[in-house]
Parts: C-alpha cells; sequence; structure tokens
C-alpha cells in the first residue's frame, strides 16, 4: 500500500478508508480505485481488451482538459465514462465478509458481494455503487456531442463522480463505526511510526482538496 501511495498509483482520498480495513487483522485489501471518469477510444467502452484510455481523471472535469478529442480522429470512438469507487478486499471470515458487505450496502455500495472463497486468499469481497454513465461522443465521421454542448454533458458527468465520492465517504463513516474488531498491531505501528497525516483525514476532505475551486462549482449548483 505505501509503495503505490509514494508512487502515485493508490487514489489519495482512498487513503483513510484502505488504512482503516488494513487496521482489521482479519482484512487486507487489493486493488481499488475511489471513482474516475475516463475518455476510452474503442467500438464500445466495457470490453477492455478493444478499447484505450486516452484520459483519466479521479476529480472533476473541465472542458479544456478534453479538447484535444475534437483535434484529433478517433482510431474507432470516443466513449466518456464514470465509474464511481471500487474497493475490493479479502478476509479470513464468512460472517466478516457478510457483515461489511451489509454496511456498504447501507451506504449505497448496493452492486456489491463475495467473488470468490479460497483456501490461500480468505473470502474476496467486491464493493461496488451503481454509479455510471457512458456517452458516445465522437466517431471517425461524425460528432455526436458536439462541442457546444459537451460543457453541459461534462457538468453531469462531474456531478456523478462527486456522488460517488460521497458514497465513499458514507462508507467510511460506517466502516469507521466498526472497525479494527480485532487491532493489527502490526499495521498500528507502522501508522503511527510512518505518521502519515492523510490517513488520519476523511476521503471527501482528501478529495476536496485535491480538486479544490471545481468541486466547490458542482457544489453550489
Amino acid at each position: 500500500m505505501w509503495e503505490d501511495y509514494e508512487i502515485g498509483y493508490l487514489d489519495r482520498d482512498l487513503v483513510p478508508l484502505i488504512a482503516l480495513l488494513n487496521r482489521d487483522r482479519d482484512i487486507y485489501t487489493t486493488s481499488s480505485c475511489s471513482g474516475r471518469i475516463v475518455v476510452v477510444d474503442g467500438a464500445v467502452p466495457w470490453v477492455r481488451e478493444e478499447a484505450d484510455v486516452i484520459f483519466k481523471s479521479h476529480t472533476p472535469v473541465a472542458w479544456s482538459d478534453i479538447e484535444f478529442i475534437y483535434k484529433t480522429p478517433p482510431h474507432r470512438g470516443y466513449w466518456l465514462v464514470v465509474t464511481g469507487p471500487i474497493l475490493h478486499f479479502s478476509t479470513t471470515s464468512i460472517k466478516k465478509a457478510v457483515s461489511l458487505l451489509k454496511k456498504a450496502r447501507i451506504a449505497g455500495f448496493k452492486h456489491s458481494g463475495i467473488m470468490h472463497i479460497s483456501t490461500t486468499r480468505g473470502v474476496f469481497v467486491e464493493l461496488v455503487t451503481g454509479v455510471y454513465m457512458t456517452q458516445l461522443i465522437k466517431t471517425r465521421n461524425l460528432d455526436v456531442v458536439s462541442q457546444h454542448d459537451i460543457v453541459e454533458v461534462l457538468a453531469l458527468f462531474n456531478r456523478a463522480l462527486i456522488e460517488g465520492k460521497q458514497r465513499l465517504q458514507r462508507l467510511y463513516e460506517v466502516f469507521e463505526n466498526n472497525l479494527p474488531e480485532s487491532p493489527d498491531l502490526e499495521v498500528e505501528r507502522e501508522l503511527s511510526s510512518r505518521r502519515v497525516e492523510i490517513a488520519l483525514r476523511k476521503p471527501i476532505e482528501v478529495f476536496y482538496e485535491i480538486c479544490g475551486d471545481l468541486c466547490r462549482e458542482f457544489l453550489r449548483t
């Protein structure tokens, strides 16, 4: 986790929640995302093997960020996609996995479930919100969304992104009231020795700090 954080691979607004989960000795996290907006070049955006991500942001997107898509034709088609947070973790206990799933659904992660169970990795859980939108923007021969209209489309996608971040905050608050059940003393010592201040903050505070004025603009509307 710390290596991913130091090289910038771990989303900063995920750090408080990831640290909280790992403080429980029966839980360890794997690959996760705090929610993002991407531009994909592909025939369809959901077939990863046939689609290339050409732009990615975990904060609200301004028109100037993606203006380039109107200057360069796509290989297949440009799609704008927003997804909410996705978290993965394993636990040694089915009882704990089910308990955390129930709490996650209360926080808005209603598309969550146990993905598989193994003797080596434990109970693998995926937490997913229903926050998702996609829009074809441009084909090789047609601007499906005009340069004039893209600003309004972006506003909708930015609001969806913020909704996902707010659900991430609710998840943190629900888990914070119940974890760690069995504190991992080694993790606690490491958190103390590293003194990573961001791990002690709330996810939404970190997110607002990262995105700054653009977030405040959408919160006002």
